[in-house]
């Protein structure tokens, strides 16, 4: 069987397709892969799974119509041109979108072929993308019943696919790998698989307010272009507590199986993983995302009773420090974590593989 992976731009819409992959290849270990995406990160994160990856011309829409919208309409064209010829080569028997203005051409390229697509969205609020080829799409895969009403007819509920690699964890590996120690509160800082610049700002500040008897370590994912300076920070910011910087974290099932709080961006896939573990989480949501998205992931959290949310207008060192020292408390870690454990879906990648099977069957 062959099928067709597409989507990128950032590690959300990319890590999903390989999670579903995984899943596919211990349904059907004869089943054949290609990614088609753009020249961005999921560039980097295909060379590294062995799968095939072919590239087609894209660039993200500006917000609103305007004269760059030409140039876009025809690179547009352009990356459809392409990815009909990577379909009438490859022949696949279905198309998995998770989305990200790259997975445009090849779903277009889909309907245009009459090729059967899936698409998995990932977030509260659905990408424009995700809108677009959920018109043709067999199914579409959603986090939760609260999209439905974006894909009427077509959503099934099955929740986010989480990497096999994120899902498993070893505590006492994870804590001799990163140089942290047992039984202190462990606080895991996530900005997205690109970094974000505010999110390490207020962590480094909070940092160095943290009381000397807080008994906190913290182990932050600082992402590539914001390593050296968190380090520098960190270096000239007088006494810290244990703190362990890295621009990315490839153990990231043991970096989850150490922590005790998260404080994070809110993407979906990092949301997911958060739940699947059942970890509390302070979640900064990124203020620029075009439809809110991420708040909106955010407070479904927040309502359910596993989040403490944070505006980002709002977020600094102190405010950070303080929601942190009342997480301390044992019985409120435990409730937010019962909570967040409720809203995990760690058999999500399985049952979105199920729904690609059964479309490709059909």
């Amino acid at each position: 069987m062959r099928i067709v992976i597409t989507g990128g731009g950032t590690g959300g819409h990319v890590y999903p397709g390989f999670a579903v992959a995984e899943a596919l290849r211990r349904l059907r270990p004869d089943v054949d892969f290609l990614f088609i995406g753009g020249r961005g990160l999921e560039q980097r994160i295909v060379s590294q799974t062995g799968i095939r990856f072919a590239s087609v011309l894209s660039r993200s829409w500006p917000r609103r119509p305007t004269l760059r919208w030409l140039p876009a309409i025809a690179l547009l064209g352009a990356g459809v041109a392409q990815a009909v010829g990577l379909l009438l080569r490859f022949r696949p028997h279905v198309i998995l979108a998770t989305g990200g203005y790259v997975s445009t051409a090849a779903g277009v390229a889909a309907g245009l072929l009459r090729i059967p697509l899936v698409v998995q969205e990932q977030n509260a609020i659905p990408g424009a993308t995700n809108r677009l080829l959920g018109r043709w799409a067999r199914a579409v895969s959603i986090p939760h019943e609260g999209v439905v009403r974006f894909f009427p007819g077509k959503a099934i509920v099955t929740g986010v696919p989480v990497r096999e690699q994120a899902l498993r964890g070893d505590k006492s590996g994870g804590l001799r790998r990163f140089g942290l120690s047992d039984g202190v509160l462990t606080v895991l800082v996530l900005g997205g698989s690109l970094g974000a610049r505010a999110l390490n700002e207020a962590v480094v500040e909070m940092a160095g307010l943290l009381p000397r008897e807080s008994r906190v370590q913290l182990l932050h994912q600082s992402g590539p272009d914001h390593d050296e300076w968190v380090r520098e920070r960190i270096r000239t910011a007088g006494p810290m507590p244990t703190y362990v910087v890295m621009p990315y974290i490839e153990d990231i099932g043991d970096a989850y199986a150490c922590a005790d709080v998260v404080i994070s961006r809110a993407g979906a896939g990092t949301l997911a993983e958060i739940t699947a573990h059942g970890l509390p989480v302070i979640a900064i949501p990124y203020p620029f995302a075009v439809a809110g998205e991420q708040e909106a992931n955010a407070r479904i959290l927040e309502a359910a009773g596993a989040a403490v949310v944070m505006l980002h207008r709002n977020v600094n060192g102190s405010r950070l420090r303080d929601t942190l020292m009342e997480l301390r408390d044992p019985s409120r870690r435990t409730a937010m974590a019962d909570a967040s454990r409720r809203l995990g879906r760690p058999r999500a990648a399985h049952d979105v593989a199920e729904i690609v099977l059964r479309v490709a069957r059909a």
